[in-house]
């Protein structure tokens, strides 16, 4: 059984396999890649069996006091009770920070994504699998969701001002481009676009992070991971992660074609009126892209995890061409610097 100096819980997860029978001297382990979070995971492996150690020490908590882990694990267990195919919870150490989940491979939906690329009938077909799901998915888990057992903030319009488009000037725009821009004339065109998003229904469940790195294919099945900043909120949030995700960085096409499948399924759970989602689409859709700009920064200068530049020119694409838009005519300030950078 070997150790980790730099992670007591792992010794303490070797600890709990051994005290459930499991032979010490049969378990291996070996770190994972992480992504932009700051856990550790770590595959342990032992005969006719894997698990993964995910382990976060020091999570953020809210005023209350409830963290990330206890997200993590609220939301896991309501997914799984609404029959959505979140990991298993073997185990979860709370004070020191730890998860034991059951083991979902390495198959990542953008894994498969980029190998059909080539074949956009296959591409497309898997998207639509995924797009069969989500709208069940943003329906029934926002049954009994409690919130009060998250961390999160509600999706509104103060958060999006802070963590999207103010994510996106901080450290996209001013930390990554060093990018001047008028401040008080920005200031009033992402005041206006954050207020847009109060007519929008948000009482369905938000992933928030829907997209292909956190989408897992196991043994040919869709399961889910990554949940844990979910929250109630809009329809179209989850539908613009995938979409827009530039780890794929799908065709114009192909987002049109999947976006009119996503109605269609969506219809048949709720009355959908297809102008007003696919504006209301759009206002979130940028909401999204700047996130995702401004969180690559971050994770870049920030984390060190300069890797994450590679996706910017995707992104700042996508969000370029849904700026050319009539329903942005307004926003000059916001699309003079967008097209600068």
């Amino acid at each position: 059984m070997q150790t980790d100096p730099y992670s007591p819980s792992l010794s303490f997860a070797l600890d709990y396999l051994s005290r459930q029978g499991i032979d010490a001297r049969t378990i291996s382990w070996k770190p994972l890649a992480g992504d932009g979070s700051d856990r550790m995971l770590y595959r342990l492996e032992y005969p006719g069996n894997s698990v993964i150690l995910a382990v976060n020490e020091h999570p953020p908590a809210n005023e209350r006091g409830v963290n990330e882990n206890d997200s993590f694990a609220y939301i896991c267990n309501h997914l799984q009770n609404r029959g959505f195919a979140a990991p298993s919870i073997h185990a979860f150490d709370r004070a020191r920070g730890w998860f034991i989940l059951e083991d979902l491979g390495d198959v990542h939906l953008q894994d498969t994504a980029l190998m059909l690329k080539g074949n956009p009938s296959e591409l497309e077909a898997l998207y639509r699998r995924v797009l069969t799901v989500l709208p069940q998915m943003q329906v029934k888990a926002a049954e009994g969701f409690d919130s009060a057992q998250i961390h999160s903030p509600p999706y509104d319009k103060t958060f999006v001002r802070r963590w999207e488009s103010g994510y996106f000037l901080n450290f996209y725009v001013s930390g990554y481009c060093k990018c001047a821009f008028q401040e008080d004339r920005m200031a009033g065109e992402l005041d206006a676009l954050a207020e847009a998003l109060c007519t929008v229904e948000a009482a369905f469940f938000l992933y928030r992070d829907f997209q292909s790195k956190n989408i897992m294919i196991t043994r040919g099945e869709l399961r889910w991971i990554d949940f844990q900043g979910a929250r109630l909120g809009p329809l179209h949030y989850d539908l613009a992660s995938l979409l827009l995700d530039p780890y794929v960085d799908l065709t114009e096409e192909m987002r049109e074609k999947l976006l009119n499948y996503y109605l269609e399924q969506l219809g048949k759970l709720m009355p959908v009126e297809s102008s007003t989602f696919r504006n209301h689409y759009r206002v979130i859709a940028l909401h999204r892209n700047m996130q995702m700009l401004g969180a690559f920064a971050f994770l870049s200068l920030v984390k060190g995890k300069s890797y994450f530049t590679a996706y910017m020119p995707a992104a700042i694409k996508s969000l370029k061409k849904l700026l050319k838009h009539p329903l942005f005519s307004s926003y000059i300030t916001l699309k003079k610097l967008v097209e600068k950078l």
